[in-house]
């Protein structure tokens, strides 16, 4: 932690940089909510790193995505289990953990961040090429580089087609403009079904229970990436933050293991890959993500015990999943077999 928060320290943007327009006034996150930018962004953010940081803390934990991640796992579960000892080391080390999926809280979906993020990358794209020279692209379009890579598709697309590429490159121009590909939906429409996801998501949560930050786990365990499955995992939940644009700050939480039963505890095999705990806050809320994940880091050591390594295998259940889709509200035509084996993050 003390590390990111070094990096942090010199990446931010504390002044419009030129090229940037989020770094030139209300961030991203933050348009349409009636929020202004704060003016005393700190210049140094490892000051923030405590290793006392949950003492006090009073945090909420959403365990959605994790019901069911072990379904053909004997108990104990190995997933659900290692998720729930780390949330009881947030405990231990002097936090108060409220349970809001027991409190009924239902946390709002960004989904609109696909249509956002296709229309802003074939945008970004050509605004990039009109700075380069001496290259195939310089001053193209995405169209310029579909064409280029089906030109020479048995080098740039030996395993993949683009077709988010081309989904990207169908999308109408304006961002008033409705998307049939997403049911008619405009991009500033999506944009602020994103927005509104932070505050009706993060910031509710806060606003309702008190609370300085919300946790949940990463994502299911790192999973195998590869030519047969692509990228797949069984559920996120980076969305509470990207689509709102809200920070968030990950830190290695366990490894889980596979125990022959409740009654031979000991009788336990590794499970292979790292699982993950999130910590989630409103805007700008940097510096108490940073106390509270350095607390929870000095408080269980998880990455200094288990220092990252190269596994010769990873448990087969981490090849099953979900694959690439357009929100289900939106309806989209279907992907080809190709699409549907390409990275869900993007």
């Amino acid at each position: 932690m003390a590390d990111a928060a070094a990096a942090l320290s010199v990446i931010e943007s504390r002044t419009f940089d030129g090229r940037d327009p989020a770094t030139g006034g209300v961030p991203l996150g933050w348009q349409g909510t009636g929020k202004t930018r704060p003016t005393n962004i700190p210049t140094d953010y490892t000051k923030f790193v405590n290793p006392h940081g949950l003492q006090g803390a009073k945090l909420g934990v959403t365990r959605v995505g994790l019901g069911g991640f072990d379904p053909n796992v004997p108990t104990p579960q190995p997933v659900l289990d290692a998720f729930e000892e780390a949330v009881q080391a947030l405990q231990n080390a002097g936090a108060t953990v409220i349970d809001l999926d027991a409190a009924g809280f239902n946390f709002a979906s960004a989904d609109g961040e696909f249509l956002v993020l296709l229309f802003e990358f074939r945008n970004d794209v050509a605004a990039y090429f009109g700075t380069r020279v001496g290259v195939p692209v310089a001053g193209g379009t995405l169209q310029t580089a579909i064409n280029f890579n089906n030109a020479h598709a048995d080098v740039e697309m030996p395993f993949f087609n683009q077709d988010l590429w081309d989904l990207a490159n169908s999308l109408a121009p304006g961002p008033d403009d409705p998307q049939p590909v997403f049911g008619g939906l405009t991009y500033n429409q999506a944009l602020a079904i994103d927005h509104l996801a932070g505050v009706n998501g993060i910031d509710a949560a806060i606003a309702q229970f008190n609370l300085d930050a919300v946790v949940s786990a990463t994502d299911n365990p790192a999973w195998a990436t590869d030519l047969l499955y692509g990228d797949h995992f069984i559920f996120g939940t980076s969305g509470l933050a990207a689509g709102p644009g809200y920070p968030i700050v990950q830190v290695p939480a366990g490894f889980p293991k596979l125990c022959a039963s409740t009654t031979q505890p000991t009788n336990c095999t590794q499970y292979g890959v790292p699982l993950g705990i999130s910590f989630f806050g409103t805007a700008f809320s940097e510096p108490t993500l940073i106390k509270l994940a350095s607390g929870f880091e000095a408080a269980t050591q998880v990455r200094a015990h288990n220092l990252p390594t190269f596994s010769a295998t990873a448990p087969s259940t981490n090849v099953q999943g979900t694959t690439l889709t357009v929100p289900h509200r939106h309806a989209a035509p279907p992907a080809s077999a190709n699409a549907k084996k390409m990275p869900h993050h993007l």
